[in-house]
């Protein structure tokens, strides 16, 4: 079955969810070595995650997968969390959960992809996110797509057995549409 493809790029591109998403979800969000960059920790049954793949679906939530477009291999999500209408501020969140896919280009191009369709089609004021501080391989992501550091939070999230220090990262549109000019 095609996708539907929300934005694409060379590799790959943001699709809508689908019931068939259920099974990479699933095993990702009870995959201890991926959900600890996530907080918090929560381990979710087959019934648990399917409701919440269907409200996506019904409620049309802005959450997107992340499909490699050769193979459509769906690698990973990203999602909007939390949302100032006043404001036009989103928080977001981006995980890359295939485990072969860790180390690869994926994260920052699907960043720069969800980037694009907030700001160019969306026009949405500022993107903001939080990261884990030891969570490198996401900050050095981040900074490839334009965000910069705001705060850190001193042993702000309590997480397998230590307080954790969590970073804010930003890029407002104005910003953007600088650097991509």
């Amino acid at each position: 079955m095609e996708r539907v493809k929300l934005i694409s790029w060379e590799k790959i591109s943001l699709v809508i969810p689908e019931m068939e998403d259920l099974e990479v979800m699933l095993h990702w969000i009870n995959n201890i070595d991926i959900s600890k960059n996530l907080w918090p920790i929560k381990h979710q049954t087959r019934i648990s995650e399917e409701k919440y793949l269907k409200s996506l679906i019904d409620e049309r939530k802005k959450q997107f997968m992340i499909m490699i477009n050769k193979t459509q291999e769906i690698i990973g999500s990203v999602w909007f969390n939390e949302y100032s209408e006043i404001s036009r501020n989103w928080l977001i969140w981006i995980c890359i959960y295939s485990e072969n896919n860790l180390w690869k280009w994926y994260w920052t191009q699907a960043m720069n992809l969800f980037l694009k369709y907030v700001f160019e089609y969306l026009w949405y004021h500022k993107v903001k996110l939080n990261v884990f501080t030891d969570n490198k391989r996401a900050i050095n992501s981040y900074k490839k797509s334009w965000f910069r550091k705001v705060w850190i939070h001193k042993e702000d999230v309590y997480i397998m057995w230590e307080y954790k220090d969590h970073l804010s990262m930003e890029l407002l549109r104005s910003e953007y549409k600088n650097l991509k000019s």
